[in-house]
């Protein structure tokens, strides 16, 4: 083994090495002390059944990020001198590790039935995948990835802060507890408090002149889907999502409670929802939803030359990362009602985070977390059905933004679950843009039989009704709608399709709940067949806020059978809340009055055949 001098040596070639490797535009950082924090999701270590034993040299001191999650495990260790860490830095954004690792003094056990893993004196290295580490065992084995990192980097105070890093499970130690299928399921959160030594004549961050306007974000990636915390039946999921400005012109993206700020004068931020779908049996259901999650902070990576790298402010062509234990947080998750979210508007004043309403947050993380509040909760029942495709979507909500079918997007995932019960949900397919509503039927090229139309209600929002019909032999045919209402603030709280006298049979309604007394009941008349909310006291949906009107975000379904075939024709909306217009019409496949069958149990023939 070389001595201590030739290990700086060594250290020192590398970082010289490496220093020749550095592109012009970047320079290179290297850290003096570093403390690692880590803080587990304890409800879900409890579903997989392990658990952090043998704590061994926790610190205190670690300057926590103000925004990044704690669960209570909160376990902080010191590193080891040398430290031979080093990293890209492109004014204040963080490029990333490019070389060495830290060895943290003591550590921790993960135990689970049949086995354990220690993780005294652990080791953390780039990967080459940007911003992340591996975490290594004594014998060099990698145990645990950290990704999705937020960072801000602080010159003038020779600090940068990591945070909201998610800790993921290897294919190696998901093997070892005898669940492979559990690789890559996120169990915690990493933090970094890093000083850093800056080279002397550093360029510093650029500026960022005001260049505001109508907005255009898109939602560039779905990175990874695993359950958060299980009971009950009940299942809790979370994402972690990539977007980027593909637009012209800055995004304010302004911490809750940071005060006024250009252009709004306010602390406008976007916001993020995701929502989980079922293709089975010719119908595309919504199976839930998520409440939704308060951006806070922008890491501004691979940008457009020159562009604004401002953490508060998404500069041209840059792009930025939430991580699922940042989309998981208490802190950051409120209710849907409170965003308008056709302008995309809050007002954080007498919010769920400020209910004593005096201007700042009081609400969590004093409150505790179940681990189901607020976050998308899908009945296990509707997971495993043999035939079914799943398919997870994501929406970034972006005030001012000029097109909102970019902002989300889907991907294909199957639901696994594993002989202790727990789920994985690997992803099958690329980001595919725009609503998961399009995976049913092909707005631009649809099927025979078939129709997708998005209604744009000018200065308010966009809806979408999609339909299949289904010939189910002798002379019957199925009709299957699924109305999406994406951003109209004012609600849906009625469908009416046309009948031309036909006569409905086998009438469906399924909204997202399970919840019977609010569910929309159908009236049928010579002339259409209308669903609409029932009268008087309603129970609310019991996996999200608001009642059971058709609120934004969400998609209920709507069905019948007829002796008639599909001719295009126009449903009807009911606007929930007063305004104009009242109602809404929207194109669709209706049944074809005119060509109602009849049968008389006699010889063919016209002579004796009625007419509608």
């Amino acid at each position: 083994m070389p001595d201590s001098r030739s290990r700086r040596a060594l250290l020192s070639l590398s970082a010289a090495l490496l220093l020749l490797a550095v592109p012009a535009a970047a320079e290179q950082w290297t850290v003096s002390e570093v403390k690692t924090s880590i803080d587990f999701n304890e409800p879900l270590l409890d579903n997989l059944g392990l658990e952090v034993t043998d704590v061994t040299s926790p610190i205190v001191g670690f300057r926590h990020h103000d925004l990044s999650v704690a669960r209570g495990s909160g376990m902080t260790f010191g590193t080891v001198a040398p430290l031979s860490l080093a990293l890209e830095v492109d004014g204040s954004v963080l490029q990333d590790f490019v070389a060495g690792g830290l060895q943290h003094q003591g550590g921790f056990t993960l135990d689970w039935h049949g086995g354990s893993a220690s993780l005294h004196a652990f080791v953390m290295r780039p990967t080459g995948v940007e911003r992340t580490f591996e975490i290594l065992d004594r014998q060099g084995r990698v145990l645990l990835i950290a990704d999705n990192m937020h960072f801000e980097a602080h010159r003038d105070l020779g600090r940068l802060d990591v945070f909201n890093m998610d800790v993921r499970l290897t294919e190696t130690l998901a093997k070892e507890m005898g669940e492979p299928g559990l690789a890559g399921t996120a169990i915690g959160t990493l933090a970094l408090d890093a000083s850093v030594v800056i080279p002397e004549g550093s360029a510093g961050p650029r500026g960022c002149p005001s260049n505001w306007g109508p907005n255009d974000v898109a939602l560039i990636d779905i990175g990874s889907v695993t359950q958060d915390t299980r009971s009950g039946g009940l299942v809790a999921i979370t994402p972690s999502a990539r977007l980027k400005n593909v637009g012209t012109t800055d995004v304010a993206w302004y911490s809750k409670f940071s005060g006024s700020n250009p252009p709004y004068n306010n602390d406008q931020h976007p916001y993020l929802v995701w929502a989980m779908y079922r293709l089975m049996d010719g119908k595309i259901e919504q199976l839930a939803v998520s409440d939704i999650k308060h951006a806070f902070l922008t890491i501004n990576v691979n940008c457009d030359p020159g562009a604004c790298t401002d953490s508060h402010i998404l500069g041209l062509g840059c792009e930025d990362v939430y991580s699922q234990g940042t989309n998981n947080s208490n802190n950051n998750l409120s209710h849907r009602f409170e965003v308008e979210a056709g302008p995309g508007l809050w007002d954080s004043t007498g919010s769920h985070f400020d209910q004593n309403g005096n201007g700042s947050q009081d609400h969590p993380p004093q409150n505790p977390d179940s681990g189901f509040d607020h976050r998308m909760t899908v009945f296990e029942s509707d997971l495993d059905q043999s035939g079914a495709t799943y398919l997870f979507e994501a929406w970034y909500l972006v005030r001012d933004d000029i097109n909102i079918f970019n902002t989300m997007g889907y991907r294909e995932v199957e639901t696994n679950q594993s002989g202790s019960g727990n789920w994985s949900f690997p992803t099958q397919t690329p980001l595919i843009e725009g609503p998961a509503l399009d995976a049913w039927v092909d707005p631009d090229s649809p099927p025979a039989g078939t129709s997708n139309v998005k209604l744009v209600v000018p200065s308010e929002g966009h809806v979408q009704l999609a339909m299949r019909t289904t010939d189910l032999g002798n002379g019957q045919v199925r009709y299957e709608y699924a109305l999406m209402n994406h951003d109209l603030d004012r609600q849906i709280d009625s469908f009416s399709i046309p009948l031309a006298g036909t006569v409905p049979t086998d009438i469906t309604f399924r909204d997202i709940d399970d919840v019977a007394g609010n569910d929309w009941q159908a009236t049928v008349t010579a002339g259409s067949i209308t669903w609409e909310i029932p009268g008087g006291a309603l129970p609310t949906h019991d996996r999200h806020t608001g009642g059971p009107n058709l609120d934004w975000g969400m998609l209920y379904n709507f069905g019948f059978t007829a002796e008639a075939p599909a001719v295009n024709g126009a449903g009807t909306l009911g606007v929930a809340e007063a305004g104009t217009p009242s109602d809404l019409t929207i194109q669709t496949l209706v049944p074809d009055g005119a060509s109602i069958i009849f049968r008389d149990g006699f010889e063919s023939g016209t002579l004796n055949a009625w007419t509608p």
